[in-house]
Formats: C-alpha cells, sequence, structure tokens
C-alpha cells in the first residue's frame, strides 16, 4: 500500500461520484464487508445495500470534491474529504481498510457540515 495506490483509488471515486457513475462507484466496494456513511446509521454489511446508499448520488448537484490522504498504516488509510453540494460545503473523514490484493473491505465516514464546529 503505497500513496499513489491510494491517491488513484481516490480519483476514481471522485471521478465516478462526480459524474453520476453509480456502477462504477460502487464497483471500488465490491469486496466491503463494512460501509458506514456515518456514525449515527447501521453500516451496510453487502453490496445490494451499498448500491441503494449511492442511487442518491442522481439527485445531488456536486460542485466540488477534494480529498486529502492524512495518514496510511499499513492497509487502512485516513482521509479528509471536503465536498460541495447543493450550494452546501461538507466536510469529514473516512477510515479505508484495504485487503492484501488491494480490494476495499472496511469504509467508514465522519460527516458534519462546514462551520458546525467553528
Amino acid at each position: 500500500m503505497n500513496k499513489e495506490f491510494v491517491n488513484d483509488w481516490l480519483n476514481k471515486l471522485k471521478d465516478y461520484w462526480f459524474n453520476k457513475d453509480i456502477d462504477k462507484a460502487v464497483s471500488l466496494f465490491n469486496k466491503t464487508t463494512y460501509y458506514q456513511e456515518t456514525p449515527f446509521m447501521e453500516p451496510y454489511t453487502n453490496i445490494e445495500e451499498i448500491r441503494n446508499e449511492w442511487e442518491h448520488v442522481k439527485d445531488e448537484n456536486i460542485q466540488n470534491i477534494e480529498f486529502n490522504v492524512l495518514a496510511i498504516d499499513d492497509n487502512t488509510v485516513v482521509v479528509n474529504w471536503i465536498l460541495r453540494q447543493n450550494n452546501e460545503d461538507y466536510d469529514g473523514i473516512y477510515e479505508i481498510r484495504f485487503d492484501d490484493n488491494l480490494d476495499c473491505i472496511y469504509f467508514k465516514s465522519w460527516e458534519m457540515t462546514r462551520g458546525v464546529y467553528e
């Protein structure tokens, strides 16, 4: 696992998300058995649940997506994300774990509306 791989994976996620390519976005999570958009909801544990979560992207007015890798520790990555959609700003942290084949197996997000804690 290296920063180049992580940035490539995140750039794919950004491209698929921004272009609302649900099939390709979901393909990044084919091996994921724990997917949680926010700690306040139950995690998804199969690809059908993850696909259903991604369907809402079709209705979003996505204006900007940014990722900043904060840490890489073995196969675990911590990423700061910034999203502007529907004229609102959000940011948060992803924890992403990959297996030895570099497939995403765990994805957890913490998010907030920007400025809430400032």
